[in-house]
């Protein structure tokens, strides 16, 4: 079994830093347009934007003066594949990193069922995966389909404040791997909750 590493960072009030932080609506400057996916919980990917989105956070503690913690999170994903991934392949390899270790045939089956939904809501359509969009909580309604209800993450590119990173949200939350979450500083302890409406 493989496993992918990700990032993750939160704020917190006051001088201590909490014993206990629930993860559930992560700041990671997104655009504000930009809806998150709620039947999974989103983490940072990848060397595009978490290390400048990293500095960022803590150039906000400095200025606002809130605390920060960073979290590192490892998520089984089966056997990894060192190919471009394939419609055949997601219930061995179960992570989909778009739009970079997709193959055409994935490209183009997401962007047809993207649009789909876009139509029925008389939205514009979009050229995703093979470029980001706003309207990542479409990945809730992917998930449900063969074959990608295999999958326990997906990938993708997202629009932040400070330019184009990668996010990964992970809809099988057993396949993090708790024991091994890794808080900076240590002392807390870190429970990572599929996003309920405020």
């Amino acid at each position: 079994m493989s496993a992918i590493g990700t990032k993750t960072f939160f704020f917190f009030s006051g001088d201590q830093q909490p014993h206990h932080y629930t993860l559930e609506h992560p700041d990671y400057f997104q655009h504000p347009d930009l809806r998150l996916p709620k039947r999974g919980i989103t983490l940072l990917y990848g060397n595009k934007g978490p290390g400048s989105l990293i500095g960022a956070a803590v150039r906000e503690s400095a200025a606002s003066g809130q605390g920060v913690c960073f979290a590192d999170v490892k998520v089984e994903i089966g056997e990894w594949h060192n190919n471009k991934q394939k419609l055949a392949t997601f219930e061995s390899c179960r992570f989909l990193n778009l739009p970079l270790r997709a193959n055409k045939e994935i490209l183009d089956d997401v962007n047809q069922h993207w649009n789909k939904w876009l139509d029925v809501e008389f939205q514009p359509r979009e050229d995703f995966p093979r470029k980001p969009s706003n309207r990542m909580d479409l990945l809730d309604r992917l998930i449900d389909l063969e074959p990608y209800k295999h999958l326990n993450a997906i990938a993708y590119d997202a629009n932040t404040r400070f330019g184009l990173a990668k996010f990964v949200t992970v809809f099988n939350l057993d396949a993090i791997l708790y024991d091994e979450i890794s808080v900076i500083p240590p002392q807390t302890k870190l429970t990572l909750a599929l996003p309920q409406d405020s």
